[in-house]
C-alpha cells in the first residue's frame, strides 16, 4: 500500500515514525536531475526524523548512526511531497521525499537492530507500520 502524507500531517507522521522505527537499520538514497543518484548511507540505524517550519518554509533533518564515529544528518529544504511506500513484507518500507527541484530522497527500512542477549543475537519482534 502506498499513500501521500499531507503537508499538515508530516510532523505528526514523522514523530511517529520515528519512533516505530527508532535503530532500524536504514539506506538513505539520494535521486538528483543535477548530481545524478547517490547512496549517502547503507545499514545504519535511524536515530529520528526532525520537521522545522519557519513561516512557510519547511525542513526535515534525518538523522542516522549509532555513535559519533557513524553519525550522519542529511537535511532536506523545502519539501514538496512525502509519500509512505509500504513493504509486503515487515522489512522494506521506504519513505519517498520530493523537493521542489526534482530531487527525491529514498529512506528505506531494512530490519530492525538486533538485541544482544548473552552471547547470541536476536532480532526484536516488530508490527508493520
Amino acid at each position: 500500500m502506498d499513500f501521500e502524507i499531507k503537508k499538515e500531517n508530516w510532523t505528526d507522521f514523522f514523530k511517529t515514525l520515528s519512533k516505530r522505527r527508532f535503530e532500524w537499520k536504514t539506506r538513505i538514497e539520494v535521486l538528483s536531475p543535477e548530481m545524478g543518484d547517490q547512496t549517502l548511507t547503507e545499514g545504519l540505524p535511524l536515530n529520528g526524523i526532525t520537521v522545522e517550519t519557519k513561516g512557510d518554509r519547511t525542513s526535515f533533518d534525518i538523522s542516522v548512526g549509532d555513535n559519533s564515529d557513524s553519525h550522519q544528518t542529511h537535511t532536506i529544504n523545502n519539501p514538496s511531497r512525502v509519500a509512505f511506500l509500504a513493504a509486503d513484507g515487515p522489512h522494506g518500507d521506504v519513505i519517498d521525499i520530493e523537493e521542489e527541484d526534482g530531487t527525491k530522497t529514498l529512506i528505506t527500512f531494512i530490519e530492525p537492530m538486533g538485541v544482544l542477549i548473552g552471547y547470541m543475537e536476536a532480532e526484536i519482534a516488530t508490527t508493520a507500520f
